[in-house]
């Protein structure tokens, strides 16, 4: 990186940047992306996981916001049908809430045809009979019926890395921790490039482009200030929080959304659990140590049991959190709540372009704006967007029925003895068409562990360094399997250490650190 001048850097690596570098790197720009944390570390490991229209947003009158990340759902899905993928979504209509028979179905009339909805994927409408019938656990004195449609879930952070791996195919040069700690400027004032640190080394290095652009998520603003004083539009910070449960516990038959306190609070099944979020709440803490609160947790308990009242779920059930920020742009006057979800770009007199706002849905479209505005400014031949249709490393599917092939190809592959359908299937909705990698390492392992394969794909091929990066970003298992990770722990450290050269030393203290980020899943301040 060092020795190549790029024609556009990007400064963050979590969806947005990881997107710019893909769209930039697919129309040809020499493009880098540096990460001072882990790819998706920040807001995009930390979301609702949900690739959706923003139903709610009809509310506010944001119909461009719910017509373009409305369609975007579709596209992401075509591209990483492994990571994006389609569930019925319920949406109960309650006494005295934002909706009513009558609005709900506008509402969700007009959804589907601005979000071009598939005519066998649109919405129906369900009496309140019906609504029992399909989720019994509601709650009958305060339910009058509801909606049924399609949206979409998500692993937001695999769906990253592989955003930031296919970028790297297409000749983007991309480093995880790497910080930025310095802007360079010439002699007029402009931005030409950045001294970054490398974590892993110690090591300062200094990078030129002719672009550089911010998108840091939470942090853009800290890195605005980097390069001068904070001028014009700022960042409001929202915190949100989400909590899992066993399924056993909150065994709802579909994914559910309601309205409740004011707030809509999702309702999600997934890999043997229940997770509901989220909060939404003005911050102003620490960017590196976000923390659930146990007000925020009480907060969430009500939500749930007003709803489902015979659950009666209680602390107690909770086996996992987690807590992410929203960078969205400050309004004056406005509460947390009610701000747009759309995304802005800034230009700073030194020539920094920053983006921020915007929606995981829509982050394809943010990367197309940024990557137009360089290509505007720079006088870089004008070449259009390519990222609808390019498949990312691990969705080389063309139709659902790909997919399942892949998952009973993987299943039948007898490299590692204890393969089955269950543990077939979840190979393949991680990492999709590249599962058969994975198992490639078994070959020369004298023990078959499937963990040890996985950590030394993880690190080979996605740039995991840290134990954290593996049970959290890479696979989930910090939020969904959090109660496995014991057993698996000390092989996983160990592979760590024998592909990366981790000492004695070195290993016990990455052991300590992932220990307290284990901790921290069910600590509440």
């Amino acid at each position: 990186m060092e020795k190549t001048p790029f024609d556009l850097l990007v400064v963050g690596g979590g969806i947005t940047g990881s997107g710019i570098a893909l769209d930039a790197a697919t129309r040809g720009f020499k493009v880098g992306l540096i990460e001072k944390n882990d790819f998706a570390s920040g807001t995009s490991s930390r979301s609702g996981k949900l690739i959706h229209g923003g139903l709610k947003y009809l509310k506010q009158g944001d119909l461009a916001l719910v017509k373009e990340v409305g369609r975007e759902r579709a596209i992401v899905h075509e591209n990483a049908r492994h990571l994006v993928i389609p569930i019925q979504m319920l949406f109960p209509i309650v006494k005295n809430g934002s909706f009513n028979k009558f609005t709900l179905k506008i509402g969700l009339s007009v959804y589907d045809r601005l979000a071009g909805v598939k005519k066998e994927e649109r919405h129906f409408m369900l009496s309140k009979k019906e609504v029992f019938a399909q989720e019994p656990l509601i709650n009958r004195d305060t339910v009058k019926g509801g909606g049924m449609y399609i949206e979409y879930r998500t692993d937001d952070s695999r769906l990253t890395l592989e955003v930031a791996k296919t970028a790297f195919e297409h000749g983007a040069l991309i480093s995880n921790y790497a910080e930025m700690v310095e802007f360079l400027q010439d002699e007029n004032g402009q931005a030409i490039g950045v001294v970054v640190l490398d974590h892993a080394s110690q090591r300062t290095f200094k990078l030129y482009a002719k672009f550089i652009v911010n998108a840091g998520g939470p942090w853009v603003d800290k890195i605005r200030r980097m390069e001068g004083e904070l001028q014009g539009k700022r960042l409001h910070l929202t915190k949100g929080i989400h909590i899992v449960v066993p399924f056993e516990r909150f065994p709802v038959k579909e994914s559910i959304y309601y309205d409740v306190k004011g707030r809509m609070i999702a309702v999600v099944p997934r890999d043997g659990c229940t997770y509901i979020g989220s909060t939404e709440n003005d911050y102003l803490g620490s960017l590196d140590d976000i923390r659930v609160s146990q007000s925020e947790v009480d907060y969430l308990l009500d939500c749930v049991n007003l709803m489902f009242p015979s659950v009666e779920l209680k602390q107690a059930d909770i086996i996992s959190t987690w807590a992410g920020l929203r960078p969205l742009i400050h309004e004056e006057g406005k509460a947390a709540g009610h701000l747009s979800r759309k995304d802005e770009i800034f230009i700073s007199e030194s020539g920094l372009i920053t983006i921020a706002g915007g929606k995981l849905t829509g982050y394809r479209k943010m990367a197309e704006r940024v990557v137009n505005l360089v290509q505007r400014k720079g006088g870089f031949p004008a070449v259009p967007s390519k990222t609808e249709t390019v498949k990312l490393t691990g969705g080389r599917f063309d139709n659902g029925e790909q997919l399942k092939q892949c998952i009973g190809s993987i299943a039948r592959d007898r490299r590692y003895p204890g393969m089955d359908a269950e543990t077939a299937s979840d190979l393949v909705f991680k990492y999709g068409s590249n599962a058969g990698k994975v198992l490639d390492y078994l070959e020369d392992m004298d023990t078959k562990s499937l963990i040890a394969a996985e950590v030394r794909f993880c690190i080979e091929q996605e740039m995991a360094m840290k134990l954290s990066d593996f049970f959290l970003r890479r696979t989930g298992r910090l939020l969904f399997k959090r109660k496995d990770i014991p057993a698996l722990l000390e092989a996983a450290a160990s592979e760590f250490a024998r592909v990366l050269g981790w000492d004695g030393e070195q290993a016990q203290k990455e052991k300590v650190q992932f220990n307290e980020e284990y901790a921290h899943a069910l600590q509440f301040i």
